[in-house]
């Protein structure tokens, strides 16, 4: 793969680590991290999806999903980690981000001109 040639040495590092641990969430998430910092937005997408098989629960990978999905113009997916991610940091009690995830829920909803309804909350969202 000529694209491995080119990459930081950061992330070079990050997937020597995946490699290393492919069960560890935060060594995908960290690596997520860095290739949506680099544009990188599928590997980024499939990194952080890595991260919620090890941990569910990540507010973090699900709000980062949703700035990638509204970035690739995928309006469903986006609203659906948003909603996710909005629930998660409530029960962390992270009120910042709750606040800052139910802001971009009401943007994605305008953008994508998509209705609350046709996302009906069950615990399967959460």
């Amino acid at each position: 793969m000529f694209r491995k040639f080119f990459e930081s040495k950061e992330i070079k590092e990050l997937r020597s680590k995946v490699e290393s641990m492919p069960d560890d969430p935060a060594a995908h998430f960290n690596l997520g991290a860095a290739y949506e910092k680099s544009g990188r937005h599928e590997d980024a997408v499939r990194e952080f999806e890595e991260t919620l098989k090890g941990n569910p629960k990540s507010a973090e990978a699900h709000y980062n999903l949703a700035l990638l999905y509204e970035n690739m113009n995928e309006g469903e997916k986006a609203i659906l980690h948003i909603l996710k991610a909005g629930n998660l940091f409530s029960n962390k009690n992270d009120q910042v981000n709750k606040v800052e995830a139910r802001g971009l829920l009401r943007e994605y909803y305008r953008k994508f001109k998509i209705k609350p309804e046709d996302f009906p909350k069950t615990d399967s969202n959460i």
